[in-house]
């Protein structure tokens, strides 16, 4: 078989197809030349053996002259015969990756020859293989060679069916009489909607002059501007990302607002298109299964019943093997939602104001001060007790606690510089840690604060909390903790609010904990706040939040640099504000302070008892000591 620059045309030939040559030339050097830097694919699909000398021939000419423009282009040739050493079969592994990335990687540009509707259903199949690896939103040129009467009904049916299969930046150059002409179509105009007819747009009946221009782009954005064409959405209401609203007689939409729908409607303004919101049957995200079939939104979207699919979808390599994810336009974190659990015990409200590490230095610091006191009394030195008590100071001890709670010194203040220092580090130190427990000690009190018992996933699944969690977490939460105990959550709406409820009474039994959006779960804390449900502290995942559409969907590009423009300007995070303003933990107070009941105080009373239980052995002591001398000396020794 010989390559396609080895064929070549009778001077005729070429002098009728003269202008479709010099039209193709003028595409290749003034659009694809200065708009792209990848490889220009060529490719023919004939119907005879005449069509396919004839489209060699303007292959050739066609190559030769932009080639003589020094234009940099990269071309590659479908067809084009390789030497048998340098097929794939005896390439290494990166030299095929090398050969994808040169050739097939980034297919976007492409000049196709044709000359027939037969032989655009070839055009058609190499079109959908996968493995051919064209890109759909590229921007192709079909030159259309045959010069049947009915070819203009050609041109029709082949622009309906690029448009079913998204392709939308494509033009058709083909001979009307001695000259060529461009025609193209608009799916969205002011006066249709989705629509593929052939309009002229382009003549290039001057091209053979030497200063031909034209003054409009050869591939404008066919959807910058919708006019107010429709596209279908399929959601749900999902507060606070998506609020829907429907006229009660007519079911029609009058408005999609939240997080995720304010972001959505911005968009159709931004591009002039209206919003047609769709539920599918039963609600649900979806899935797509080995055997092919689907289910739930992701089913419709992948049946061409709608175009976008919206209900707070993190980003799942799985589904995005056949549907395409939007750029990211916020962030979001799962957590466990669960109740607030049991009420402080008594000695626990005590404890609670100081986390263990402050109660751990505290401690320490006082025994340490205890330990040093009564070592240095039992060396027996007087200038060393002096020199770090302080002349005539033979109550250390007793200083000791009375600044420790706040009191006087009962002694002179000690006169030398060092003893001063350690009185003055001590009272510095005692004095914060004291006013920030009385503080939060008071706050505590005074609101009944409750404490939970679960702090971790292993806490959960120690205490045999239900994890509510969709399919996606729900394997998730499995992988990292095989024993826990998972149940799967149905994704209407009235679930998830009657799951918060559950958990957020008061009077609730059920251990469950409920896998959400943060978001979601301060929205419910905002709306309820005499019922609020706790967070555990531990995160399940932080993830982008995406929305899904057609892999191929001709809007895609679009809304894509769109969401990062308004992301860029903080509107996300002024949308994310307006949804969601209360804090993520709940205030310290509701309504009027409780009163401080006996309950509340009794760890108050019982540290009181052992004192006193303590101060009657002490007088025991006194007593004993009066009648025995070891006893007198072990009281004289402590009596500091």
């Amino acid at each position: 078989m010989n390559t396609l620059m080895e064929i070549t045309l009778n001077d005729n030939q070429t002098m009728a197809n003269l202008p479709l040559i010099l039209a193709t030339v003028w595409i290749m050097n003034n659009d694809f030349a200065l708009q792209s830097v990848s490889a220009v694919t060529i490719g023919q699909y004939a119907n005879s053996i005449a069509a396919q000398h004839q489209q060699n021939g303007i292959i050739d000419e066609v190559l030769r002259r932009t080639m003589m423009a020094k234009n940099q282009l990269k071309y590659f040739v479908e067809g084009e015969m390789f030497p048998f050493e340098f097929s794939e079969e005896f390439m290494s592994s990166e030299e095929l990756v090398q050969r994808f990335f040169k050739y097939y990687a980034n297919r976007e540009t492409c000049v196709w020859f044709l000359d027939s509707l037969e032989s655009y259903n070839k055009l058609e199949e190499g079109l959908l293989d996968e493995s051919r690896h064209y890109q759909r939103h590229g921007y192709f040129l079909l030159v259309y060679t045959g010069l049947q009467v009915e070819r203009m009904n050609h041109v029709r049916e082949i622009f309906h069916r690029l448009f079913y299969i998204y392709v939308i930046n494509v033009n058709i150059l083909m001979m009307i009489g001695k000259h060529a002409y461009l025609y193209t179509y608009f799916p969205f105009s002011p006066n249709q909607c989705h629509a593929s007819q052939p309009e002229l747009y382009v003549s290039f009946s001057d091209i053979e002059g030497e200063n031909f221009t034209i003054n409009k782009t050869l591939y404008p954005n066919k959807v910058r501007n919708m006019h107010r064409c429709p596209l279908t959405i399929v959601t749900w209401n999902l507060p606070p990302f998506i609020f829907v609203e429907k006229d009660k007689e007519t079911g029609d939409l009058i408005s999609l607002f939240g997080i995720e729908g304010s972001m959505i409607t911005l968009l159709a303004e931004l591009m002039n298109f209206t919003i047609k919101v769709v539920e599918p049957k039963p609600r649900e995200r979806g899935n797509i299964y080995p055997n092919g079939t689907s289910t739930g939104a992701t089913r419709m979207i992948l049946e061409a019943e709608a175009n976008i699919t919206l209900y707070s979808y993190i980003y799942n390599s799985a589904r995005s093997q056949f549907l395409a994810a939007s750029n990211s336009y916020t962030t979001s974190t799962f957590y466990m939602a669960i109740s607030n659990g049991d009420p402080l015990a008594p000695f626990a409200r005590l404890t609670k104001p100081f986390s263990y590490i402050i109660w751990t230095c505290l401690g320490s610091s006082t025994v340490l001060a205890i330990i040093s006191i009564y070592y240095i009394r039992f060396l027996g030195k007087s200038k060393l007790m002096d020199f770090i008590y302080g002349r005539g100071n033979r109550l250390p001890f007793s200083n000791l606690l009375s600044t420790l709670l706040g009191g006087p010194v009962f002694t002179k203040v000690p006169f030398r510089n060092f003893a001063r220092f350690i009185l003055l580090a001590w009272m510095w130190y005692t004095f914060i840690l004291r006013a920030a427990y009385s503080g939060e000690l008071y706050t505590i009190l005074q609101d009944g604060y409750s404490r939970n018992t679960v702090k971790t996933l292993a806490d959960i699944v120690e205490h045999n909390y239900v994890i509510q969690a969709t399919p996606t977490l729900e394997k998730f939460i499995k992988g990292v903790l095989p024993t826990a105990n998972t149940r799967t959550l149905n994704e209407e709406e009235d679930t998830i609010n009657t799951l918060l409820e559950q958990i957020g009474d008061p009077e609730g039994q059920e251990k469950i904990a409920l896998c959400a959006l943060d978001y979601t779960i301060k929205y419910y804390n905002q709306l309820h706040p005499t019922r609020r449900v706790d967070l555990l502290e531990q995160t399940i995942i932080t993830s982008p939040l995406v929305f899904y559409t057609s892999r191929y969907a001709y809007f895609n590009k679009r809304m894509n640099s769109l969401i990062l423009e308004i992301s860029a300007v903080g509107m996300m995070k002024r949308l994310r504000k307006i949804a969601v303003y209360a804090p993520l933990k709940a205030p310290r107070r509701h309504g009027k302070p409780l009163t401080l009941t006996f309950e509340i105080l009794l760890g108050v009373f019982y540290i009181y008892a052992v004192c006193v239980m303590f101060c009657l052995l002490v007088f025991l002591l006194e007593i004993w000591s009066k009648k025995s001398f070891c006893i007198k000396i072990v009281i004289d020794f402590f009596n500091m």
